[in-house]
């Protein structure tokens, strides 16, 4: 009779389990990782997809596309017309989208100053972050509404809105390049600043006045500002953009812009920011509008 080695143990169903649990939670990441591809294709296509248009640009089964898009659409984070068979992304993901806002310790300290901007000015205040190389803008209430609620979020392009550009000029300039790599510089309006040339001189103006403008350039008769907020280290994190109407703020935006200042330093400092940048009198802005009003 052949001994066993002492050390041979035989291996009992109890020590297989994990092997298989392993193996179903690889499957579910899998899975997981899938549906946020195809919610990621749904974005970036900016419009409904078939299916079998879904399984192509992705590489996977038209079945395993339906099924994912079924599972998805239980939670409306999907929607599929019955009739046409096209998927776009679902109402359940602007839920998710505006559980999100308002949350962040950043959010907590800018929702004040936009409500005090939109008191003093006939302007709306709003806190931008570039994602994906947009700007998302969660636009603060007033403060009657403020204990209850943050508006809407809003999505812009980086190259006409002064936020974008503020956000931009304050890069580095690998990240920068990054950025801007394959950025299609629509025009949105007639001052639209639509060549890398123009945008890259306004970025150094905006550096040197130390704020940006947006005269007409994402909508007409539109005026915005934007200022930078900093963090403890002194990069710039967010923006603090005030605007509205051109014809409401007429005689005012020199205000305007002066506030936009101050409120995003005193957001900076309540991050722990301390060293004061120099404020640039508003005159300074209008060599800055002189400049965007010429650009193509």
């Amino acid at each position: 009779m052949t001994r066993k080695p002492a050390s041979f143990k035989p291996i009992s169903k109890a020590r297989r389990r994990p092997a298989r649990e392993a193996d179903d939670e690889n499957n579910l990441i899998k899975s997981v990782g899938k549906a946020l591809a195809i919610l990621e294709e749904l974005y970036a296509s900016g419009r409904a997809l078939r299916v079998g248009d879904i399984a192509a640009r992705l590489d996977m089964s038209p079945s395993a596309v339906s099924r994912l898009v079924t599972t998805l659409g239980m939670s409306r984070l999907v929607d599929q017309d019955e009739e046409s068979g096209r998927c776009y992304l679902g109402m359940g993901l602007a839920l998710l989208g505006h559980a999100a806002l308002g949350r962040r310790e950043l959010d907590q300290i800018a929702l004040p100053v936009l409500a005090d901007l939109s008191r003093r000015f006939p302007a709306y205040g709003s806190l931008c972050r570039m994602y994906r190389n947009k700007i998302i803008m969660i636009r603060g209430r007033t403060s009657e509404t403020l204990q209850r609620d943050s508006s809407l979020m809003c999505v812009h392009p980086v190259h006409a809105c002064a936020s974008g550009k503020l956000l931009l000029a304050y890069m580095e300039a690998a990240e920068l390049a990054a950025v801007l790599e394959g950025h299609r510089m629509d025009p949105y309006t007639p001052r639209t600043i639509t060549t890398f040339e123009g945008l890259a001189d306004d970025l150094d103006i905006i550096r040197r006045n130390g704020f940006a403008v947006d005269d007409h350039e994402l909508l007409h008769d539109s005026r915005h500002v934007a200022a930078p907020i900093r963090d403890h280290t002194g990069a710039v994190v967010a923006a603090l953009s005030a605007g509205g109407r051109a014809a409401e703020l007429e005689g005012q935006f020199d205000a305007l812009t002066q506030a936009a200042i101050v409120g995003s330093l005193a957001i900076s400092r309540q991050l722990g920011y301390r060293d004061e940048p120099t404020q640039p009198a508003p005159r300074s802005k209008r060599r800055t509008e002189t400049t965007q009003a010429g650009a193509p």
